[in-house]
């Protein structure tokens, strides 16, 4: 390992690593920095890419490193080597990657509702799956990550917070998805929207390898479900199951996740059916496309369910007040016929039969599951039965109501389920109410009579941005959108109401100290915004009120009159199906940085993923596969070398092949890629693959100088310059079969 006492001092900015250090080295390595700068360069492998330079045959006197010098993908950026052109090497090109970068304590929104800084995704990337918007149809999918990398960033990095708190740490090359498509952080404004996904989730915790369900136990749920030994019947079964590779079902089996949110579901309106004549039937009700979503999941652990059917259904209800209701419905369900299946959910503790004459608790196991695997089984039961977000006065909300029927007899049953989810809930920090007897939800049906009972989810705005934006809804799309966008309303109402409460204060505390008021209230209005603070919020805040009949001291300033309601909020700021939002940058700024940043790239054409809940695009190298090998070109690559120097024009002091006057380049700067289409430069497929769609509305050529038009001209149709590259590889070596294929 190299350090800085391996280093001869030549002067104050000028160090050298001998020859001697390494046996391969050609000539000693040399690099120009301060002292201070030269231990800032052990953070990455700059140095020691400098030395490998140091071996290279021909070189010539020294492997040299500028000031600028970072890690590269095989020497380092800001080096440079003399090469005898008589001994000769294909050069190094001593290129490397500029990433767009984040901070390492930025998280990483995972598959599952769970994330993980980026920092701690360096070992583990290869098997985790994160989420990402496809931008076609503006919903969430998830996906695998082919690329990670890190880089030692000095000396800033750029903090951006929206209106509503939200913050995040980028270099100020990543690009933030906004309005206008993907801009780098060092060309956003304030004011300017951006994409935000407003559920959080619970922090990803590696599962236990303790067994929930052996072979041995499940056998014994099959002797009590009245199965025997008799005509091999639980051995088909055992047989049936196996072919899952589900024995044992751990904590960490990967499985698990899917069956959570399958058990959720049933707890909540699905169904288990144990036949009399032996079958087992597992049925789901609720919206096609999210019995489309459960259907998935059912396929990934190796069960087939059935087609999803509507139908019509008729019912008949007697109220407490002995009125009787007829009604017809339409239900939208699926099946698995499967007893291997129905009785695995069994074993797991899931009620079969109906569930209104059933005792049942949360199952004990849950319990002792990581956050966010509860987190999993909570949704899926929420996307079920838990009402959805809506407004009581089109600003404030109800509270999430969970109600359940029981028998009479079952009465301590029912809240002792209840309060088993009560329980789970206040480990994510929500708090819930008492639990109450329903009754107007005391029913006669053909089951018998039921009573109701309810729990509900506490109605402080800080309680329920916490549930909505770590708990939420699974297998329920409609709730799920509109959780999170009572996510982002309440957290924008909330910080709205501590801005007003903040330029209340500032103003009181100046007018008692200066008196001025007219003075004062100008500056305060610019630091805050008038959007919310008015010059007569501020005023009145100097003076007591008068509320029925008793003059007091001003409280705490209510929301501003000209806040959006929900419904407004939603028209204004919601981006497609999935919950998505707009938010406005409050404030950007520099900050000082000397750390590791990160990023990867992931397995999807749509190249983003979700950090800091802000949607972010990822870094990547664009590569064009082929069905050629190796010795199909063996014979003319010093041809095809040439025939691509002469049709790609390099950039920079070659320059370029199309010639373009200072008229047409300014069509270029304001029309974009869709004006190069038009002049046959391009496909129509280019267009709608490029950020914004190849331009920028607000483009205006007129505010670039001629001189900065003349200096770039050469190099418009070219590849360009600096660390762009264009080059033919092998396939060498396939690690993974599959990711290779895409």
């Amino acid at each position: 390992m190299i350090s800085k006492k391996d280093f001869k001092k030549i002067s104050d900015f000028l160090w050298e690593i001998p020859k001697s250090f390494r046996a391969d080295m050609r000539v000693p390595a040399r690099v120009y920095l301060s002292e201070k700068m030269l231990e800032e360069a052990f953070r990455d492998r700059s140095i020691e890419q400098l030395i490998n330079v140091a071996t290279l045959p021909g070189i010539q006197k020294y492997a040299l490193a500028m000031p600028d010098m970072h890690e590269g993908y095989s020497s380092p950026i800001g080096g440079v080597a003399a090469i005898d052109t008589k001994e000769g090497i294909i050069s190094p090109g001593m290129q490397g990657y500029d990433i767009n970068c984040l901070s390492p304590k930025t998280n990483v929104l995972l598959e599952h509702g769970a994330y993980l800084p980026i920092s701690e995704l360096e070992k583990t990337w290869k098997n985790k799956k994160v989420k990402f918007v496809d931008f076609k149809d503006k919903d969430l999918r998830e996906c695998g990550m082919i690329y990670f990398l890190k880089r030692y960033n000095n000396p800033t990095i750029y903090k951006i917070t929206t209106l509503s708190g939200r913050e995040i740490e980028v270099t100020g090359d990543h690009p933030i998805y906004t309005q206008e498509g993907m801009k780098e952080a060092r060309f956003l404004k304030k004011g300017e929207r951006i994409a935000i996904f407003p559920f959080k989730g619970v922090i990803f915790e590696e599962p236990s390898g303790e067994i929930i369900l052996s072979k041995e136990n499940f056998e014994k749920t099959l002797r009590k479900l009245g199965k025997t030994t008799k005509g091999s019947s639980i051995q088909q079964i055992l047989k049936e199951v196996e072919k899952l590779d589900l024995f044992p079902l751990r904590y960490n089996s990967w499985q698990l996740p899917y069956l959570l949110k399958i058990m959720g579901f049933i707890f909540g309106d699905g169904y288990i059916s144990i036949t009399k004549d032996g079958r087992g039937i597992v049925g789901f009700n609720g919206k096609r496309e999210d019995l489309e979503e459960i259907r998935k999941d059912i396929k990934k652990i190796g069960v087939n369910p059935s087609p999803v059917v509507t139908r019509e259904r008729n019912h008949k209800i007697e109220t407490q007040y002995k009125k009787e209701y007829h009604f017809k419905t339409k239900e939208e369900s699926f099946r698995v016929t499967s007893f291997a299946f129905a009785s695995l959910l069994v074993a797991l503790g899931t009620p079969y039969g109906i569930k209104t004459k059933k005792e049942y608790r949360v199952p004990k196991w849950i319990f002792k599951a990581p956050l966010w695997q509860k987190r999993l089984f909570l949704a899926s039961l929420f996307g079920a039965e838990l009402s959805c977000p809506k407004t009581l006065n089109k600003y404030n909300f109800y509270t999430p109501q969970l109600n359940m029927s029981k028998e009479k007899k079952l009465e301590k049953n029912a809240k002792a389920f209840l309060e088993d989810i009560a329980k789970l809930l206040k480990e994510f920090g929500v708090e819930t109410s008492q639990i109450k007897k329903v009754p107007g939800h005391s029913f006669k049906g053909k089951t018998g009579e039921t009573i109701g009972f309810r729990l509900q989810i506490q109605e402080k705005i800080e309680n329920l941005i916490r549930f909505f934006e770590t708990v939420n809804y699974e297998y329920n799309k409609q709730k799920q959108k509109e959780a999170c966008l009572a996510a982002g309303y309440l957290r924008l109402k909330l910080k709205v109401t501590e801005l007003r409460e903040k330029a209340r204060e500032e103003i009181r505390t100046l007018y008692k100290k200066k008196g001025d008021f007219k003075k004062f209230a100008p500056k305060i209005l610019e630091k805050y915004g008038k959007k919310y603070v008015s010059y007569q919020f501020l005023y009145h805040s100097l003076f007591k009120e008068k509320s029925h009949g008793v003059i007091r001291k001003r409280g705490k300033p209510r929301i501003a009159f000209n806040f959006p309601s929900f419904e407004e909020y939603k028209k204004g700021h919601a981006f497609g199906e999935s919950g998505l939002v707009w938010e406005e940058i409050q404030k950007i700024e520099k900050i000082p940085y000397q750390d590791f940043v990160f990023d990867f790239t992931i397995n999807n054409v749509n190249h983003n993923f979700i950090a800091n809940n802000f949607v972010v695009s990822n870094c990547g190298v664009r590569i064009l596969t082929s069905e050629w090998k190796e010795n199909d070109l063996k014979a003319y690559l010093e041809k095809l070398a040439n025939e691509i120097h002469k049709e790609v024009p390099s950039g920079l002091g070659r320059g370029r092949q199309l010639k373009f006057s200072i008229p047409e380049l300014d069509k270029i700067l304001e029309r974009g890629v869709p004006y190069l289409v038009e002049q046959g430069y391009g496909e129509k497929e280019d267009i709608e693959n490029c950020e914004a769609g190849g331009k920028l509305p607000w483009a205006d050529a007129s505010t670039v100088s001629t001189h900065a038009k003349n200096r770039g001209r050469d190099q418009v149709g070219t590849l360009g310059s600096g660390n762009h590259f264009l080059e033919i590889q092998k396939v060498a070596e396939i690690f993974n079969e599959e990711v290779a294929k895409v």
